[in-house]
C-alpha cells in the first residue's frame, strides 16, 4: 500500500510539474515574450527622433541645388518614413502610454528647434554641412539605440526590427560619409 501511494504521489508530482512525456501529436507551443522596458523605450525614442528629423529634411527643398545632397535627403526621408510605419505598427500591438514623453525633450541624435531654425537661415554649402551633421548625429544615435535593443530587448519582433533598422542605418551612414568626403573636395558654392 505504501509503495502504491508513493507511485501515485510521484505520478501526481510529475503531472503537476509538467514532467510528463511531450505530446507528439501537434506542434510544440511557442513561447511568447512581452515587450520589456527596453523595447518600449527604444520604440518611443526612435519614433520621436524620426518625427523630429523629418521637418529638418524638408528644409532641403530650395536650400541646396546639389543633386547628390538632394538624393541623400530623399533616401533619408524614405528610410525615416518606412521606419515610422514599422515602429508604429509595433506600437499598435502593445499596451503603452499614448503620449510619447521623448517628444518633449532634446536628447543626443534628436534635432532641436534651434538646429532647425539655424538650418532654415542657411543655404548652399553651409546648409549641406549642417544638414549632414544633423542626419549623421541622428544615424549615430539610432545605431546605438538599435544595438541596445538587440542586446537588452525581450520581444523578438522588436529585436528583429532593430536589426533591420541597424542595417539600413549603416548603409545610410556610409552614404553620409561619401557625401562629407565629396563636400570637402568641393569649393564653397552659393545656395
Amino acid at each position: 500500500m505504501i509503495r502504491r501511494c508513493a507511485v501515485l504521489a510521484i505520478a501526481l508530482v510529475a503531472l503537476v510539474a509538467g514532467c510528463t512525456a511531450p505530446d507528439r501529436t501537434g506542434p510544440a507551443p511557442t513561447p511568447t515574450t512581452a515587450p520589456n522596458t527596453t523595447d518600449i523605450a527604444w520604440l518611443q525614442l526612435l519614433i520621436a527622433m524620426n518625427e523630429r528629423l523629418l521637418p529638418v529634411l524638408d528644409l532641403a527643398s530650395g536650400r541646396t541645388s546639389d543633386p547628390a545632397v538632394q538624393k541623400f535627403v530623399s533616401l533619408s526621408r524614405q528610410a525615416r518614413q518606412a521606419e515610422l510605419v514599422s515602429l508604429r505598427g509595433l506600437a499598435a500591438g502593445v499596451a503603452m502610454p499614448t503620449d510619447n514623453p521623448h517628444l518633449q525633450h532634446d536628447m543626443p541624435g534628436m534635432t532641436t528647434a534651434a538646429q532647425r531654425d539655424a538650418l532654415a537661415r542657411t543655404r548652399g554649402n553651409d546648409f549641406e554641412r549642417k544638414l549632414t551633421a544633423a542626419v549623421r548625429a541622428h544615424l549615430d544615435q539610432a545605431s546605438r539605440l538599435c544595438a541596445g535593443e538587440r542586446n537588452a530587448g525581450a520581444d523578438p519582433a522588436f529585436r528583429s526590427l532593430a536589426e533591420t533598422i541597424a542595417r539600413s542605418v549603416d548603409e545610410e551612414r556610409a552614404r553620409a560619409s561619401a557625401l562629407d568626403a565629396r563636400a570637402a573636395s568641393l569649393s564653397p558654392r552659393p545656395g
